[in-house]
């Protein structure tokens, strides 16, 4: 069973709370967050209430400062479970809104994006299996964007601003 355990402070002091599902207001049960143990499964944390602002993706472990899950800030205030980490993976970029233009099919991590497309910008993509996150910059850094199987007309579906991507990660459930 999924479970995750928020604290307040940094090395898993001070107020803490456990959370087994999805939260869309976790500020009822802690004004920040410092530090987090992921017992079971992979979540998104989000800066902002009811699933909006950055977006952090992170699995099983321990997590004794926000920055160990690229954090700007002590700011979490909703998440949710991660559903779809399973094989197959696979996933379409387009090179154009609508999925349209060149394309690029994927079935595993890219540390760099421009290792086999020539642009960074991923204007659209379809999931076709499994869940995967975007980076903002390669080497798997920067802002990260959850994507679970579906189809994305437009970066802005995905809750990017620009449609940069450096890097493409599989969430692989263990």
């Amino acid at each position: 069973m999924e479970k995750i355990v928020f604290y307040e402070d940094r090395d898993f002091q001070g107020k803490s709370y456990d959370c087994k599902g999805d939260s869309a207001d976790l500020q009822s049960f802690i004004h920040r967050c410092n530090s987090v143990k992921v017992e079971a499964g992979w979540w998104v944390l989000y800066e902002c209430n009811n699933y909006m602002g950055y977006q952090y993706v992170i699995g099983p472990g321990e997590y004794n400062d926000y920055r160990r899950w690229m954090g700007f800030n002590d700011c979490v205030r909703s998440c949710r479970i991660i559903k779809n980490a399973k094989a197959p993976y696979k996933l379409r970029l387009f090179d154009r809104p609508n999925f349209d233009g060149q394309s690029l099919e994927l079935t595993e991590d890219m540390k760099s994006i421009q290792e086999k497309w020539l642009r960074r910008e991923v204007q659209s993509c379809k999931v076709l299996e499994g869940s995967w996150i975007f980076f903002e910059h390669p080497n798997f850094c920067g802002r990260q964007y959850l994507l679970e199987k579906g189809e994305y007309r437009h970066h802005s579906e995905w809750g990017a601003l620009k449609p940069t991507v450096g890097s493409i990660k599989i969430i692989i459930e263990l």
